[in-house]
């Protein structure tokens, strides 16, 4: 042992921390016999089951990476082999032709391991035969007109073989864009109307049916909007004469896709969303567009007729929808729209002649209280928005045509037109402001009726001091009927009135109005004035209207 002082007391310290970590160690349990170890019990709950994998992840966007860069490696080597001298326009085409089945084989050999990610590489060849087909005949010649047709044709109905194959929309969409902007490069196709007429319907036809079979409304909406547009860039720059089988193309391919539409919807057993009806209602917009052009070029007595038809026709189509499935909002909102606007443009606009128009925004006063009791009382009311926006955008041009007085010369009665607006206003303001779901529009209406009566004063009397007067009898009828009625918005809407109504006669009738008179205007003025405070301070408080 050490004769350090030191390390003997540093020794006697570790002594103790060792016997006191030794008292604090937990101690093990005593053996117990051994048993038979028991079966291990079943889970109470299965595992859970792998999340399925989203339609769009970062594995697709590698296998579109890796799909379009096989495609441009075919492309250098091609371009290498050109310059090179050494690949000759056949052999150039042979290559193409041999990496794109190869692509096809390739994706069709992977499929039973991993058929969604295989699908890149038949969609990779799809394209590349596409552009082949396109390559030997417009740019090399090797092929003639017919040939090329033939060949798009066959390109595109392979993908739709693909498509049904991998399962997947993708192939589809391709074959529809191939198919139809095929004429726009090949002169064989656009030879006459007929021809154009009888190819484009029969893809359309057929991308309907394998988007039934699909079950992908997409396919038969793009073969929609490329058919409408493609066709009109056609007619437009070859076959301006031949607007007959224009028409008959436009009628076509409405009820083709028409037919389309409802026919996906009762398969499927269930209407179609508001995100489908959006993208519906442009494809429905464009046809209307298109074939009212060409009417109205060439057939304008019937041009709304004919769209009144269509319209017609769309809401037979929905009515005979419904029966067998429960009401849509998402359709009915569509088919509203459609003919909202078909009334509005061929209704209102062309064939009503331009002295009824006031009369029609008077009716449309009365109209929209109805479609807002409709619209309350019965959500599957076809009487939904598109309706009130358009009875709204009738309304608002009439009432400017008649409070600026403008092109009032050929309405008959115009100036009892001047009396009915604001009558009709007051009219409907007093029947919805009690109703809960449409009290929201009443103000709206109260402005427009105040509006509507002091401008029919303004028209109807000569003296700029008896205008003053009659606005301030509207203001004072007004705050008088918001006491009666207990309405406060009504009685605080009446101030407005009031100001209006002495600034104008401050500032404009006094200076030429003779002594007499402005005494008496002055006097209307404050007596008015003084009881309209006193009557506005006895308004209820709380709601605008009770």
């Amino acid at each position: 042992m050490s004769d350090n002082p030191l390390e003997q007391r540093l020794g006697a310290i570790e002594a103790r921390l060792a016997l006191i970590e030794q008292a604090l160690a937990p101690q093990p349990p005593p053996p117990t016999p051994a048993v038979a170890k028991p079966a291990p019990a079943r889970e109470a709950w299965p595992r859970p089951a792998p999340a399925p994998r989203s339609s769009f992840d970062t594995t697709q966007i590698l296998g579109w990476s890796g799909a379009t860069a096989l495609v441009l490696a075919a492309i250098y080597l091609i371009r290498l082999g050109i310059d090179s001298g050494w690949l000759t326009p056949v052999r150039q085409l042979a290559i193409a032709v041999f990496g794109a089945a190869a692509l096809i084989g390739g994706g069709l050999l992977l499929r039973r391991h991993d058929r969604q990610y295989a699908a890149f590489l038949p969609a990779a060849g799809i394209v590349v035969l596409f552009a082949t087909v396109y390559g030997a005949h417009l740019y090399y010649g090797l092929i003639g007109g017919q040939a090329a047709v033939f060949g798009v044709i066959a390109v595109a109905l392979l993908a739709l073989w693909l498509g049904s194959v991998f399962a997947s929309e993708l192939y589809a969409l391709f074959a529809v864009a191939g198919s139809y902007t095929a004429p726009l490069f090949l002169p064989e196709l656009r030879g006459g109307m007929g021809d154009l007429v009888i190819y484009f319907s029969a893809w359309s036809l057929a991308f309907s049916f394998y988007a039934l079979k699909l079950q992908r409304r997409s396919v038969y909406l793009l073969a929609m909007y490329l058919a409408l547009i493609v066709f009109s860039l056609l007619f437009e720059r070859y076959l301006r004469e031949a607007w007959q089988g224009a028409l008959l193309f436009q009628t076509l391919q409405f009820v083709i896709f028409l037919a389309a539409a409802v026919t996906f919807s009762m398969r499927q057993g269930q209407p179609m969303s508001t995100t489908e009806a959006v993208f519906h209602f442009p494809a429905l917009l464009l046809f209307y567009a298109l074939q009212y052009d060409l009417l109205d070029r060439h057939l304008p007595e019937l041009a709304p007729w004919i769209a009144l038809g269509s319209a017609a026709a769309l809401l037979a189509a929905y009515l005979f929808a419904r029966k067998r499935l429960h009401d849509n909002p998402a359709a009915r909102s569509l088919v509203s729209a459609y003919i909202a606007l078909v009334l509005v443009h061929s209704v209102y606009m062309n064939l009503l002649p331009d002295g009824f128009g006031p009369w029609v925004g008077l009716a449309m006063i009365f109209g929209l209280r109805l479609l807002f009791t409709l619209r309350s009382d019965n959500e599957s009311a076809l009487a939904s928005w598109p309706f009130l926006l358009a009875a709204g955008i009738i309304l608002l041009i009439n009432v400017a045509r008649v409070l600026l007085n403008s092109d009032m010369g050929d309405v008959p009665a115009s100036g009892l037109l001047l009396v009915l607006y604001p009558a009709l206003g007051y009219f409907s303001y007093f029947s919805l402001r009690r109703d809960a779901d449409s009290a929201r529009w009443a103000p709206a209406l109260l402005i427009l009726a105040h509006v509507s009566a002091m401008t029919a004063a303004a028209h109807l009397i000569d003296t700029p001091a008896l205008v003053s007067v009659a606005w301030l009898a509207v203001a004072s009828a007004a705050l008088a009927a918001g006491f009666m009625l207990q309405d406060r918005r009504l009685g605080q809407s009446s101030l407005l009135l009031f100001l209006l109504a002495g600034l104008k006669i401050m500032l404009f009738d006094l200076a030429d109005t003779t002594p007499l008179l402005r005494v008496g205007v002055l006097l209307v003025l404050g007596v008015t004035l003084y009881t309209g405070g006193w009557v506005y301070r006895k308004l209820p408080e709380g709601d605008a209207a009770r």
